[in-house]
């Protein structure tokens, strides 16, 4: 019989559907001897029969189809359903059992007037997953007279506006939800307040988090009031920091019931509510609490009367991200980067995906001599206990670096290239003594194994990059043979074997790409690296880079490209491109209606290219060739593109060469250093694009593949009854895949209900975990959670002095580009017109068909080799990566300038009379709007005595390029100084040597028949004693006004 009411001591009071999920937390510390006060609940049975009514179940029926964000209807059904509930009138048993427990709680209580506090209790509250913190009400001081009115009212209050705005935007249907309503003995605090377990904003679990104030905890948890604050260290019970609140308010309770407030007296509030010695007290109090809860970060509120504490309430604190378990034999600190961050896709991964991945890793990690304790078993497990290295939450990857972070080549350990953000991160943690080196010598001899022959290929490559290129793409296509045969064969006919199949596969490609791959890849980057040292401006050097051959990504577009040319020279395919809706052109593509050149053409572009996808990286997610719509959308777009993509390439290769030019100019040594340069240049455009090729050649196509295969021999699961649909297996694991293979070959029907109730479970929790948008770069074990970089001290050498509407990022392609914002968060619907600078988080491949359309790039995160850096150069793009909430920032149409450009470099010029000496350099504005003045701010340096007057001869100037061949400069601007100490504005012209700084202005005016772009500056300095200086700078962009 399921009962109407419960007391914290019965057994039943700990079912969730029964008491909802605060009445369960009362009940579990009050069972376990917390000093909780003593309560009962009335169940979620008597709210169930209560609105088991037509009238309340008419109204409720309009939430169904409610628009939330029309706030006029939201609040009118809102205030219609409370209104319904209030006015019920309760069956007279309910009533006389109420009461009944009632006056038990007061004989308890030894107090015949005793106050109450009415609490509601959801089955979908203060949870794990969703706390719903402050969505129903709360009574203070009711009295029994008002009781059942209280009652009414907190079960209305499910339906006030904000609690149904909160659930339709969580996907939570009403329907599922019960309320419990608990009855708990006042207590008259003298000090109430929260705490929470672990800290709120950093995820430090090692820190316990407290507010106090005087009174009731109303004034505190409605805001009404500033209260003490403190941050207690558990390790040693340390109160690091204490801030005392103003308090100015206090409520209490009144003696007829209900509450009051009372201003503070000006001495109380100067005043500690709580002595250190209780805020210590507490402190432990909460984390033998927070044990109950399996280490469960909780937010809990309590009050002080007496000197005894009672706690009132308890609920995870569901905004910290959940840190990934310990594999079974590990210990200490460890931190764990964002795959996700890593592949630029933040989405979740399939269960099937994320072994899939972690297989890979753990057949490379073992092979260079790290994880070597670890078996491929542990890789395919969906146990997280055997996940050493490679660990899940929220269905998200993270890599476990604390083995690098405590080993001697953490120095050279960098990040930079792929996240800078990530990176600065590291470096910070890396400094911060929380990592102490520790001996590895057998990883070392293990690493050196593999680093050893590396170098030596790489050497190779590097003198031969053709034989490399060839060798590594003839293995690649031996590698794909192997696939193809394994699952052509004969013997892989059953489940069983085509899983077997796949986990052969899964072992062999990284060995392929790390005997060959790796070594094409590593000549490519250190000469990227020394074309940059060797670079004047090292964003030139990158330039360089929109040189590469046989990019597998350029390609792509260029074959769509291809494609788009044929549909616009034939009239009758253009006219369907252009009026038929995307759905009618698929149909039209899979039933071959289209004609058959363009037929052939597409066919050829998905057998090809089909594989990729969004989020490609997991195998358990759709591809192209799944979703054609994808394609023919994107060519709709490209048919609206008026720059042809192919002259987009030439330009960008164009550019990559006059940048060659550039370095060669600037070389100090040039007759030593330009064989060298050209040298780097040959070996970055050969083997620079097998950057992407592993991913694509390797895993890609490896995941189209077998993707196919295993969903081919999934539909024998179908058939016989043991999952719904074919890609359900996308949601298993590799060793639990293997089991459904078993069971299927050999008709194990007993297991249906098994695998289709798992099944369901983990789709459940996958579709939960795709609302979850912000996804930390670093986790640590501790709890501590870094999502950028903003928080990590900058050194005042990195420090950027940034003006309002100025934000900083770090710079992947050159350029400067002024447009509107388009803020795209799936490629799919993206809206990206001609021109609109692309704003987004991260980019994977499948993002690539949008680079031909925009004008300019601004990602969140990144860096120098992430996906979108390494397009954006290919395609002469500006590209900023690590711009922190760029998506929060900017808004859709907004207007703006994206420049991405390094710093403004100069040089002394090389001459035996540079007497003076250039230290410093500014140039206003960066970049300069023309026409308009420009101001160039030096500071110089004499050796002897500095005299009046000092001239001084500033021009500016274009260098043109007819093909790779500089011609001479055209002066755009110039201007005389008879004497620069009426300009100086930190020296004294009549004293001797040491430092002086003047402030130059030019102006350029319209009638200049300058173009926007990069200028050239020399300064020609002479004193009255003869003495002369030289200086140039380089790097100066232009820009015209619109």
């Amino acid at each position: 019989m399921i009962p109407f009411v419960v007391d914290l001591e019965d057994e039943r009071a700990i079912e969730l559907e029964l008491v909802g999920g605060k009445g369960v937390n009362l009940a579990i510390l009050y069972q376990q001897k917390f000093c909780v006060p003593n309560a009962f609940i009335i169940t979620t049975h008597v709210y169930e029969s209560i609105l088991n009514n037509s009238e309340i179940k008419n109204a409720l029926s309009t939430i169904d189809n409610l628009n939330i964000d029309n706030i006029a209807e939201l609040e009118n059904i809102s205030n219609h359903i409370k209104t319904i509930i209030c006015n019920i009138t309760l069956p007279n048993d309910i009533i006389d059992l109420i009461f009944k427990y009632h006056d038990k709680l007061s004989q308890g209580a030894n107090n015949t007037n005793l106050h109450v506090a009415v609490r509601s209790s959801a089955t979908a509250e203060d949870l794990p997953e969703n706390s719903f913190a402050g969505q129903q009400d709360t009574y203070l001081h009711v009295t029994k007279e008002n009781l059942i009115k209280k009652i009414q009212e907190c079960w209305a209050s499910l339906f006030t506006a904000r609690a149904i705005s909160y659930r339709k935007k969580s996907n939570i249907n009403y329907k599922i939800i019960q309320l419990a309503v608990i009855i708990q003995e006042m207590i008259s605090s003298e000090v109430s307040g929260v705490a929470f377990t672990a800290n709120p904003i950093t995820g430090f679990h090692n820190e316990v988090i407290i507010d106090s104030t005087y009174g009731l905890g109303e004034a505190l948890v409605s805001g009404l009031i500033t209260p003490d604050h403190y941050e207690i260290l558990t390790e040693n019970n340390e109160i690091r920091r204490k801030i005392i609140g103003e308090k100015s308010l206090r409520i209490i309770g009144k003696t007829n019931g209900g509450i009051e407030t009372l201003i503070t007296k000006d001495n109380d509030r100067k005043l500690e509510a709580l002595s250190d010695k209780y805020i210590i007290q507490l402190s432990k109090l909460v984390k033998e609490i927070e044990k109950i809860y399996n280490h469960q970060p909780q937010d809990i509120e309590w009050c002080f009367m007496k000197e005894n504490f009672y706690i009132l309430q308890v609920r995870p604190i569901t905004t910290l991200f959940p840190i990934p378990n310990y594999a079974s034999n590990q210990s200490g600190l460890r931190c764990m980067i964002s795959f996700g961050t890593i592949q630029g896709f933040l989405e979740p991964i399939t269960p099937l995906g994320e072994s899939t991945i972690r297989t890979l890793l753990g057949h490379f990690s073992r092979k260079v001599g790290i994880n070597r304790n670890t078996t491929t078993e542990d890789d395919i497990s969906s146990n997280p206990l055997q996940h050493n290295i490679f660990k899940s939450s929220r269905n998200r990857l993270w890599i476990d670096i604390t083995g690098i972070l405590t080993s001697p080549i953490r120095s050279i350990f960098s990040l930079s290239m792929i996240d800078t953000g990530m990176d600065k991160i590291i470096n910070h943690i890396k400094y911060s003594k929380s990592f102490p080196i520790k001996s590895m010598f057998k990883t070392y001899m293990y690493l050196m194994l593999f680093v050893i022959p590396l170098i030596f290929k790489s050497i190779r490559n590097f003198i031969f990059p053709r034989y490399g290129k060839n060798l590594y793409m003839n293995q690649m296509n031996k590698y794909h043979e192997f696939i193809d045969r394994g699952f052509k064969d004969e013997s892989n006919r059953s489940f069983t074997n085509c899983v077997q199949h796949f986990q052969t596969i899964l072992s062999v490609l990284p060995l392929r790409l790390m005997h060959y791959g790796a070594s094409c890849v590593v000549p490519a980057v250190i000469s990227l690296k020394l074309l940059q040292k060797l670079s004047k401006n090292p964003m030139d050097a990158l330039a360089l880079t929109r040189a590469v051959e046989s990019n597998p990504t350029t390609e792509m577009n260029l074959i769509l490209w291809k494609i788009t040319i044929l549909i616009r020279e034939n009239d009758h395919i253009l006219k369907l491109f252009q009026n038929e809706s995307t759905a009618n052109l698929v149909k039209m593509y899979k039933e071959k209606l289209f004609e058959k050149n363009i037929q052939f053409e597409i066919e050829e572009f998905f057998h090809i290219y089909g594989c990729r996808g969004i989020g490609e990286i997991d195998i358990g997610r759709k591809r192209w060739c799944d979703e054609p719509q994808i394609i023919l959308e994107q060519i709709k777009n490209y048919l609206k593109i008026l720059n042809p993509i192919d002259k987009i390439h030439e330009q960008s290769k164009q550019s990559a060469y006059e940048a060659l030019t550039r370095i060669e100019n600037h070389l100090k040594w040039s007759f030593i250093q330009r064989p060298l340069v050209n040298l780097l240049f040959n070996r970055l455009k050969i083997l620079f694009s097998l950057r992407e090729s592993p991913k694509f050649h390797g895993i890609i196509q490896t995941f189209g593949k077998c993707r196919k295969e295993l969903l081919s021999k999934a539909q024998l699961a179908v058939d016989e009854n043991f999952i719904l649909h074919s890609d359900d297996i996308c949601f298993l694991y590799i060793d639990e895949l293997q089991l459904l293979a078993y069971d299927t070959d050999h008709k194990q029907y007993t297991k249906r209900n098994y695998w289709k109730n798992l099944i369901e479970q983990r789709q459940i929790e996958y579709k939960k975990q795709m609302s979850c948008k912000r996804i930390p770069l670093i986790l640590m074990s501790d709890g501590t959670t870094y999502y950028d970089a903003s928080t990590i001290p900058d050194d005042n050498k990195d420090r950027v002095e940034l003006m309002e509407g100025e934000f900083l990022g770090s710079p992947v392609s050159p350029g400067i580009y002024e447009g509107k914002v388009r803020i795209v968060n799936d490629p799919i619907n993206s809206e990206l017109q001609s021109g609109e600078i692309l704003v987004c988080t991260a980019t994977d491949p499948a993002w690539t068909t949008l680079f031909p359309i925009a004008g300019a790039l601004v990602l969140e995160m990144g860096g120098m080799l992430q996906h979108g850096a390494i397009v954006s150069r290919e395609y002469g793009l500006p590209a900023v990566v690590g711009v922190s909430n760029a998506k929060n920032i900017f808004h859709n149409g907004q207007f703006i300038q994206t420049l991405v450009i390094s710093l403004i470099s100069w040089e002394n010029c090389n001459s035996k009379t540079n007497d003076i000496k250039l230290i410093n350099l500014t140039v206003s504005p960066d970049p300069i709007i023309v026409p308009g003045l420009v101001s160039i701010t030096i500071t110089i340096y004499t050796h002897q005595n500095f005299t009046s007057p000092v001239k001084a001869v500033l021009s500016l100037e274009k260098e043109i390029l007819i093909g790779y061949f500089p011609v001479p400069c055209f002066s755009i601007g110039s201007c005389t100084y008879e004497d620069l100490c009426t300009l100086c504005t930190k020296c004294n012209c009549s004293m001797g040597t040491g430092e002086h700084t003047f402030n130059l202005p030019i102006t350029i005016d319209s009638s200049s028949w300058m173009l926007s772009g990069n200028y050239q500056a020399q300064i020609d300095l002479e004193t009255s004693t003869k003495q002369k200086g030289c200086v140039k700078i380089y790097n100066i962009f232009l820009k015209t006004k619109k």
